[in-house]
């Protein structure tokens, strides 16, 4: 705007963009030297002569006609303002409304004088007469693009005051497509109905019904009342029916209508084997279904039938939405139809459709199928007690074996977090073989036993019955009633957590590898519901052997392209990203993960990994020296009444010993961590054992050494020479191979365990005498622990410690095992005040300030000495 080069600038942006506030910025960056004439154009305006300039050039001209007076009242009013030394700039806004004989004197002034134009513009503008300008060079183009991920995110949370998780962030962007204004409507709407909460901090949103704020309906009836009745007609279409194909549109009007929505950027083509057109900003969809009247939306429906025949061969989402359109014009529906809507709502994660689908208000008679459905829509709209219900309702009302499978599959749904699962389920099933016969799987199979037997493949893994869920899983696949892709995926998801597990960590990641194909291949994956385990799963193998690249990918926002499932799996998500994190040493990036992931777990988890997250949460806090804080996590994970997956519980149960070890009760943790590797060796659970040695090594029980290098070399896995150097090396205590070590988890991008391994090698090396080794290694080890500063792994903590006074290392022992000074100078016997002086002297020594600290600090050599030690 300053230069010469150009007559000013042509800004083009959506309705909601930001166009007013980047005004209101350019304004004030221009300072009051500067004299803005604005035009605002406007319908009525553009209807007489010369409205838009005869409106602003001026209170005392007399409003013309004529081209000259017009154009020199103006020329007059530029020339007044450059005279006292002002620069002038001429404002167009609302340019589509902008009559031809104001725009000819605009043009006429920029292209004759100093005074710059700032044109704003919406996308699909194109008869705009201005543009002219842009057309020929004279105007340079911004584009005012949508808000992204993480600028939607910095926005709620200035809004909100709080963290904002990052599934709700990433769904509000996905449904506003980033138009600032359908998101401050988004959120408002959320505010009103209560579905946007705060949790444990963390601002959390339940599956909301989309919603807009007054100010942004408003503002959307504004805007429909700008576009003309033939596209105002397709969006209404649109926003009822969901997407159509391109044919069907131009069918229902002119390519005109459609051209003019689309060059308005009001809808979106998606491209396919056929073409279909959306909305652009689908959270609309349900603020214009409320303002089409019941007569106009049927007769609207009518339109749409006579084009596209509601027969037997529909897609998920358009059963769902026409179901959904015609109870809402008051038209019935058959109850096949209305169970068929209510499965598939259920499939693809749409609780509020389901439940409306499956409520008396239908008119048809609630069976024992639908009453199943019921029961999951409850269970994902997080009303797990009412679920549970109608879940045990259903099953007692099945009359058929596809209603009882049905029925068991809600069972076992509803109450796999329940602490009774396996005989509540088991009761369940009994009732089922009762009425309708042993399920067995054989050439006659029906689909009814196939459910059922994938349900006692999910139960076997639940439960950690590695033997009965490999033999189940593998007959299953191998079965041609479950050649589908749901059932596929479902099942090598089962067979990938199963194989993580037990260290058969190659043959996980390929399974994944398998999985993560079959979802995002480019015609999409028909069951949200069953993606979401499937991905977490995937995941989960890929962490457990350390292919981080594959980690990433796989927790990329844009891999989450159903919004619906950046919601539901969005604690499942940040839990995963967490424990990625916490494995390579990134504790700072993994208590972020973490903060989110118990917020959002902490209100919906019909998976019952919160126990998980709450017990990597307490390790990770106390990883960064956060004692209370990783005392509290204990204290809510013991407050748990629920249960997890065995091999999840596994996993969180380790990561929470270890916390208890580093937070001073080193005895009652390092129990627990050598009771945790007992099982999982006794059950053959290698994969999860090698998670426990690692950490049973951290706190230093050398004892657990010999079997990690055992392990070691079981394993299977792309990373299985990281851990046989490891464990060889900190068997071996040998400096140069603890070096090795280091360079070798570095490679394969533990960095944790590079930095404790080089740190036990630079202390070798000093303690051999060997400075020049000492000295490359010292370097490498700043290096490293630069990158995580705060770290307080026990490694670190037990070689950098100054040296205490074996009296002095005495007490410290018994305060870390939670003896008060009257208790120690009993024991020692000897007086109180020798107790404090000794502990005042290695508080100053260790640089710390409370008897919290000083146990913590002495968990690292708690393991490792004999039990004499605390006697005088």
């Amino acid at each position: 705007m300053n230069g010469t080069s150009s007559r000013g600038v042509l800004i083009v942006g959506s309705r909601g963009t930001g166009k007013t506030w980047t005004l209101g910025q350019i304004l004030a960056a221009l300072g009051p030297e500067s004299v803005t004439i604005r035009f605002a154009a406007s319908k009525a305006l553009s209807a007489i002569p010369f409205g838009a300039v005869n409106a602003r050039v001026g209170a005392n001209l007399v409003r013309s006609s004529d081209y000259y007076e017009v154009l020199n009242g103006l020329l007059d009013q530029i020339s007044d303002s450059v005279t006292a030394g002002h620069r002038v700039f001429l404002m167009v806004d609302n340019a589509e409304h902008l009559d031809s004989q104001s725009a000819a004197i605009i043009i006429q002034v920029v292209m004759s004088t100093e005074a710059k134009l700032i044109l704003v513009d919406q996308p699909g503008g194109h008869h705009t007469h201005l543009r002219e300008l842009w057309r020929d060079g004279h105007l340079t183009r911004f584009e005012l693009a949508p808000l992204r991920a993480e600028e939607v995110q910095a926005y709620l949370e200035g809004v909100l005051g709080g963290k904002v998780a990052r599934p709700a962030a990433d769904y509000l962007t996905s449904r506003s497509a980033g138009n600032p204004l359908v998101l401050r409507g988004l959120v408002a709407g959320a505010e009103e109905e209560g579905s946007l909460r705060k949790v444990n901090n963390v601002w959390i949103l339940d599956h909301p019904a989309d919603q807009l704020g007054v100010e942004s309906w408003e503002f959307l009836q504004m805007e429909l009342d700008h576009v003309p009745p033939g596209s105002r007609r397709i969006i209404e279409i649109l926003a009822l029916a969901g997407p159509l194909p391109l044919d069907a549109l131009l069918d229902l009007t002119g390519p005109e209508s459609v051209d003019d929505i689309q060059q308005r950027e009001l809808v979106e083509i998606v491209p396919g084997e056929v073409l279909t057109m959306r909305l652009s900003r689908q959270a609309t969809a349900a603020s214009i279904r409320a303002i089409v009247p019941v007569g106009r939306s049927r007769r609207l429906l009518a339109d749409v039938g006579e084009v596209l025949p509601m027969d037997d061969h529909l897609d998920a989402e358009r059963i769902i939405n026409f179901t959904r359109w015609s109870l809402d014009c008051g038209l019935p529906v058959g109850k096949d139809r209305i169970l068929e809507a209510t499965v598939w709502a259920n499939q693809l994660m749409r609780p509020i459709d389901a439940l409306q689908f499956s409520s008396n208000k239908t008119g048809v008679a609630i069976s024992a199928e639908l009453m199943a459905e019921r029961a999951i829509a409850l269970l994902n709209k997080n009303l797990p007690d009412e679920a549970r219900a109608v879940a045990l309702r259903a099953l007692d009302l099945a009359d058929s074996p596809k209603a009882a499978a049905a029925a068991l599959r809600a069972v076992h749904l509803a109450h796999v977090s329940e602490v009774d699962y396996e005989k509540r389920f088991n009761d369940a099933l009994a009732r089922h073989e009762d009425r309708f016969g042993t399920t067995a799987l054989n050439e006659s199979s029906t689909r009814a036993d196939i459910d059922v037997l994938l349900l006692l493949a999910a139960r076997d893994v639940s439960l950690g019955d590695v033997a009965a869920a490999e033999t189940r899983i593998q007959d299953l696949l191998a079965h041609p009633g479950t050649a589908n892709s749901g059932d596929q995926v479902l099942l090598k998801s089962l067979q990938c957590e199963v194989l993580s597990a037990t260290g058969q960590l190659t043959g996980a990641v390929e399974m994944a590898m398998e999985v993560i194909g079959v979802l995002e291949h480019p015609a999409g994956f028909p069951r949200p519901d069953i993606a979401i385990l499937a991905y977490s799963r995937s995941v989960a193998a890929f962490i457990y052997d350390g292919a981080w690249s594959h980690v990433e990918f796989a927790l990329d926002p844009a891999t989450f392209t159903n919004p619906d499932m950046m919601l539901y799996s969005g604690g499942l998500r940040d839990l995963a990203e967490a424990m990625m994190h916490c494995r390579r040493g990134h504790i700072e990036e993994a208590l972020v993960s973490l903060e989110s992931a118990v917020g959002a777990l902490g209100d919906y988890d019909p998976w019952s990994v919160l126990t998980t997250a709450l017990g990597l949460l307490a390790y990770c806090q106390v990883m960064r020296g956060d004692l209370a804080g990783s005392q509290e996590s204990l204290n809510h994970l013991a407050s748990q009444n629920r249960r997890s997956g065995k091999f999840y519980e596994l996993d969180g149960a380790a990561y929470a010993a270890a916390a208890q070890v580093m937070t001073g009760q080193a005895e009652l943790g390092l129990a627990r961590l050598r009771s945790l590797q007992r099982e999982c060796l006794n059950r053959g659970y290698l994969g999860i054992e090698l998670t426990v040695l690692g950490l049973l090594v951290r706190i230093g029980d050398s004892a657990s050494v010999p079997r990690l290098a055992e392990a070691s070399l079981q394993l299977e896995s792309t990373c299985k020479d990281f851990y046989v150097e490891w464990s060889s090396a900190v068997q071996s205590q040998d400096p140069a191979s603890l070096d090795r070590a280091s360079a070798i988890a570095l490679d394969y991008g533990f960095e944790l365990v590079a930095v404790e391994l080089a740190t036990q090698a630079l202390k070798k090396f000093n303690d051999r005498g060997k400075v020049h080794k000492s000295r490359k290694t010292a370097s490498k080890v700043v290096a490293m622990r630069e990158q995580m500063p705060g770290l307080v792994s026990p490694v670190f903590q037990s070689i950098d410690q100054p040296k205490m006074t074996r009296r002095e290392h005495q007490i410290a022992l018994l305060v870390a095992r939670g003896e008060s000074n009257n208790s120690i100078a009993e024991r020692l016997n000897v007086s109180l005040r020798t107790i404090e002086g000794h502990l005042y002297r290695t508080f100053i020594k260790l640089d710390i300030q409370s008897r919290e600290q000083l146990a913590a600090l002495m968990n690292g050599d708690r393991a490792k000495v004999p039990s004499e030690a605390y006697s005088s």
